[in-house]
């Protein structure tokens, strides 16, 4: 298992012990994935494919006025879950912008 992998099993088991074949079934399909800082993981208008959890680093979903103002609604740091789930899960265009502020590294699954 990678030590990512064993980031997201230790959080979820602090909240809700899995048994052997529950983790299994959960921990498929997760993917690493490495992001530099100040990069764009969903932009506006695109529709979130992934559910991110964070491992290392940190990002922010933001609004951006058409005025150029932004406002940021939420950050996200390890360990936590992340993305702009709105999108993710009624699979619509993104209103929000979902960026690192550090290099991180998250997991990420469809």
């Amino acid at each position: 298992m990678t030590p990512e992998l064993h980031s997201l099993r230790d959080f979820i088991q602090a909240a809700l012990p899995l048994s052997p074949a529950a983790w299994v079934a959960l921990a498929e399909g997760w993917e690493v994935y490495r992001a530099e800082r100040k990069e764009i993981l969903t932009a506006v208008g695109q529709t979130e494919r992934y559910l991110y959890f964070v491992v290392e680093g940190a990002q922010r979903v933001y609004f951006q006025a058409p005025t150029g103002k932004e406002a940021t609604l939420i950050f996200t740091y390890a360990p936590s879950f992340g993305g702009v789930l709105d999108s993710f899960l009624r699979q619509r265009p993104s209103a929000y912008t979902y960026e690192t502020l550090t290099p991180s590294v998250l997991l990420r699954i469809p």
